[in-house]
């Protein structure tokens, strides 16, 4: 997958091949390297057998492979082509994912790079997200930078014009509830939507409350429990049909989802009451409970492991396309863990970290 990328150096000096450099720069991202230093001490480090299954350079005196180093890991990934690389990392992950026509869902939601300034200002990254199940990873398809100026409700077309997402159910939260983005949708990519209604669209806001204070007098359709972390989660759902009666296009199922929060012997602490509408008229409560909570998931999927293990939210890294490529590289890593079943990322980062070959059954 790396060899498809194309290498942004002019050849003559090259002394690393570009597989090489990538790959090193995803193991030690495994490794939990956080910036280009760290990328550099970890490729150092790594084991001979490994090194040679990466493409590394043989050093013609010693018989050694070199690893690059972190100038050169630094200098690749500021000149490389971010959007390719992401693009071709998506479609690998995709591949190798469980995604198909019936089932699959992908969540759309932004990232602020708090450190990553540079002349154009702050670095957002949008990105696209399938949701995970019992039979399926979450896997980031694809990612791309917010435009200075804008914000990630109008790069959705952007996002998704070159993504296959047919038969997908789109969940976004409440900025992205509106006309534009439930036709493109649904008329463009022959997907579906669930989308949150919140107060930004106010007479879409009153028309679903309306809806949903007639609902909620009858019991409710799906209602699931959980226990941890010292309280009880509780969702109830209540769905009905709204036939685009509320003025969003292709609207075909309305619901609303309560969060009551309790302690440990059941006293209560907090309520939410979150209206979401979907153009999917098969969705049942369950499914539309699911899919909801599945969206509200991807925090933990995706941005807290970026800040919490590799630190992203404190580095300092602005230059060129360094940023974005990183992130990638993390995205991948991510991608890998999932796709192996692996939950507990941090154990597993520091394990490869102690012991850089336990990375080898994850990339081959």
């Amino acid at each position: 997958m790396l060899a498809k990328i194309t290498d942004p150096r002019a050849p003559r000096g090259i002394r690393h091949r570009l597989t090489a450099v990538l790959g090193a720069a995803a193991v030690a991202t495994l490794a939990g390297a956080t910036n280009y230093r760290e990328l550099g001490s970890v490729a150092a480090d790594l084991p001979q057998k490994l090194l040679r299954m990466l493409g590394a350079r043989r050093d013609p005196a010693s018989g050694h492979f070199i690893a690059p180093g972190a100038g050169t890991l630094r200098r690749v990934l500021i000149q490389l082509d971010a959007q390719e690389l992401d693009r071709t990392v998506g479609a690998w992950l995709r591949a190798h994912a469980a995604c198909d026509e019936t089932s699959w869902a992908i969540a759309l939601d932004g990232k602020d790079l708090n450190g990553a300034w540079n002349d154009e200002g702050r670095l957002v990254l949008f990105s696209a997200m399938t949701h995970r199940a019992a039979d399926r990873a979450s896997v980031v398809l694809g990612q791309i930078a917010v435009p200075e100026g804008t914000t990630e409700t109008t790069q959705v077309r952007t996002l998704l014009a070159n993504m296959d997402i047919t038969g997908a159910l789109v969940t976004a939260d409440a900025a992205h509830t509106c006309a534009d983005t439930a036709r493109y949708l649904v008329e463009d990519k022959n997907a579906d939507y669930l989308l949150t209604i919140k107060g930004n669209r106010p007479f879409l806001h009153a028309a679903a409350v309306a809806v949903g204070r007639a609902l909620i007098g009858g019991p409710p359709h799906d209602v699931i429990e959980e226990r941890g972390h010292g309280r009880i989660n509780r969702w109830s759902t209540w769905v009905t049909d709204i036939n685009a009666t509320i003025g969003l296009p292709y609207a075909a199922r309305l619901a609303v989802i309560r969060r009551d929060v309790a302690d440990p012997v059941g006293r209560p602490l907090s309520k939410e009451i979150a209206i979401v509408v979907t153009s999917r008229a098969g969705l049942t409560a369950a499914d539309i409970s699911c899919r909801t909570r599945g969206h509200w998931g991807i925090e933990n999927l995706e941005h807290r492991p970026r800040d919490t293990i590799w630190r992203e939210g404190d580095q300092q890294a602005y230059l060129g396309n360094g940023p974005r490529a990183v992130a990638t590289l993390r995205n991948l890593a991510l991608g890998l863990f999932s796709l192996h079943g692996i939950t507990k990322i941090k154990e597993t980062v520091q394990a490869i970290g102690r012991k850089p070959l336990r990375a080898f059954p994850l990339i081959t």
